[in-house]
């Protein structure tokens, strides 16, 4: 009697680890790349090699629920629209360090493959004023190389947190707003894009960089950024 306990507990014991073995080869498999029709056929084989029993009703619902929704299916941005790279290249040398006080900074979101070009309000514009500077026209010329219908140019304009006092403008959304519209117009005018693939935003000072008070800081938030980013993208 004591024989057959014994006999009885080692083989509990030997589920017991073919039934982890199988939740780490599961938990494995899930964090590579997830095919479904292969991750529902692993389990199966493993459910058959332990006990020789199908999926239970929740595995079931489970895969119902993931084919539903399968992440190969979805609409991912695909590997041809990683194509901004040497855009972004192209500006880097074009905005280099030491340009206009370094103050240009050109980044690349490689997430959703995107570039930004930050031009602060002393590089672009005189205080107050929508009308960009000669200097500033001048660079501009740089964004050779975007006039693609696949993607999109937006200008945003931001202010700081002071009000508008005098001038033409009542507020800092029309600042902001007519600034942004300018660079579209002066790109589209050079011929650097078309209008179909041009935005112009005027966020005030809605997106601070800084949120001091210094003078310095009021500075920072007081410019205009491009936005370059695949016209498939622009609506996520």
């Amino acid at each position: 009697m004591a024989k057959k306990q014994a006999g009885s507990s080692w083989l509990m014991t030997f589920a017991d680890l073919m039934s982890l073995l199988m939740a780490v080869f599961v938990l494995l498999f899930a964090m590579s790349t997830l095919e479904i029709p292969k991750y529902r056929s692993a389990v199966e084989s493993l459910r058959e090699a332990l006990d020789g029993s199908p999926l239970s009703a929740e595995q079931l619902l489970f895969f119902d629920s993931v084919d539903q929704q399968d992440p190969v299916k979805q609409d991912y941005p695909s590997v041809v629209e990683k194509d901004l790279v040497p855009l972004y290249e192209k500006l880097i040398k074009r905005f280099p360090d030491g340009q206009q006080g370094a103050s240009i900074n050109v980044e690349y979101n490689q997430v959703d493959d995107e570039i930004k070009v930050t031009f602060p309000e002393e590089i672009a514009f005189d205080p107050g004023r929508a009308e960009l500077k000669p200097e500033f026209s001048d660079l501009l010329l740089n964004f050779e190389g975007f006039y693609r219908e696949d993607v999109l140019v937006r200008a945003m304009g931001h202010t700081d947190k002071l009000p508008v006092v005098g001038g033409r403008f009542n507020s800092n959304w029309e600042l902001s707003s007519a600034r942004a519209a300018n660079v579209i117009l002066e790109l589209v005018s050079q011929g650097l894009i078309l209008p179909e693939q041009a935005e112009a935003i005027g966020l005030a000072d809605t997106q601070p960089l800084s949120n001091g008070n210094l003078p310095a800081d009021l500075a920072k938030n007081r410019r205009v950024e491009v936005l370059i980013k695949p016209l498939s993208k622009a609506e996520r």
